[in-house]
Order: C-alpha cells, then structure tokens, then sequence
C-alpha cells in the first residue's frame, strides 16, 4: 500500500510544525542546606553480625494450626448425587 493511496498516512509522513517546550526537572530530592549525612557504619554493623551471639532457650506454644476439638466429626460430602441431580433435571429440559 503506498502512502498516496492512504491520506492519513500521508499527513503523517507530511509531519506538523511542534512548537518549542521546556522542561522543568523537579526529580532531585529536595534536601533543607542543614541537614547533614552520617557516615554509614554497615562495615561494622556486618563484624557484630558475624561475630554471632549467645541466645537464650525459649518455650514457644504453636498456634497457627486449626483447633478441632476431640467429638467433631465431618459429615460425608454428597456432590457427586448433587451433580447426578442437576444433569438429571437438565436432560429433563
């Protein structure tokens, strides 16, 4: 398809006059004249890691699992006689 045939793409390939914009750059964190960095102590803050430490024993009680108490009993589960019902009633229709 040539570019005659189709005006659109004609006035595209023609291009337009854009006029001149600028741009105001506000992306840079904006920090007060008196606020003043602390050297980073992560060299340090790595040895104590390393270097390990004593820890003390302690009793924990697991409660993130169900509680079912000892007389629950589940109930059997009838969906397969529940399906069985449904195709039955829509063959019917």
């Amino acid at each position: 398809m040539s570019t005659t045939s189709n005006p659109l793409l004609a006035e595209i390939n023609k291009g337009a006059d854009l006029k001149h914009t600028t741009t105001e750059d506000k992306s840079a964190p904006k920090i007060d004249s008196d606020v003043h960095i602390k050297k980073n102590e992560h060299a340090s803050l790595l040895s104590e890691v390393q270097k390990g430490a004593e820890l003390k024993h302690t009793e924990t009680v697991d409660k993130s699992g169900p509680k079912i108490e000892d007389n629950v009993t589940v109930k059997p589960n009838n969906h397969s006689s529940l399906l069985t019902e449904i195709k039955a009633k829509g063959a019917e229709n």
